[in-house]
């Protein structure tokens, strides 16, 4: 029996790898985004904290010199909070992007596997009729050499 073998199967690999490039470079930018997000989550609990550690100092005797180090603290932190967020805002255009290429690679590859799917089927159903062909001719072979016995037999019974 034949061997199916796909002719574009070195395409279809590279495709594969492509896709999984793109699948990893998308991740990469999603870990990335997670961090920051995990980052932005810690400065908005400094902030917090930060705030209460004011407003517990407003209470009795205030002291000017601490409320402007806390104020300044909290400008510093807000400050580090907002470039986190305009950092998690420039990678939403790079996750897009990369999703993009993701499941246009993803679709490229699938592509390929359908057309190689099709021709397996293809070269399936030939075999499948080659091999019926050639069993139909060994029945006949068969049948054929069964007549012929028969009819030897027949003249050597005969007087």
């Amino acid at each position: 029996m034949a061997r199916f073998r796909f002719a574009l199967q070195l395409v279809l690999d590279r495709r594969l790898d492509e896709e999984e490039a793109k699948r990893r470079a998308l991740a990469s930018i999603e870990s990335k985004r997670r961090d920051l997000l995990e980052s932005l989550r810690s400065r908005q609990s400094e902030i917090a904290a930060g705030r209460a550690a004011w407003r517990g100092e407003l209470v009795g005797l205030v002291d000017p010199a601490s409320l402007r180090h806390h104020a300044a603290a909290g400008v510093g932190l807000f400050r580090k909070a907002q470039r986190t967020v305009l950092e998690i805002a420039s990678l939403e255009k790079g996750i897009i992007k990369a999703r993009t290429e993701a499941v246009d690679a993803a679709r490229a590859r699938r592509t390929l596997e359908i057309l190689r799917d099709q021709r397996l089927a293809a070269f399936a159903l030939v075999e499948r009729r080659r091999e019926q062909g050639a069993l139909d001719e060994i029945a006949a072979n068969g049948a054929r050499n069964q007549r012929g016995q028969e009819s030897a037999l027949q003249h050597e019974v005969t007087p």
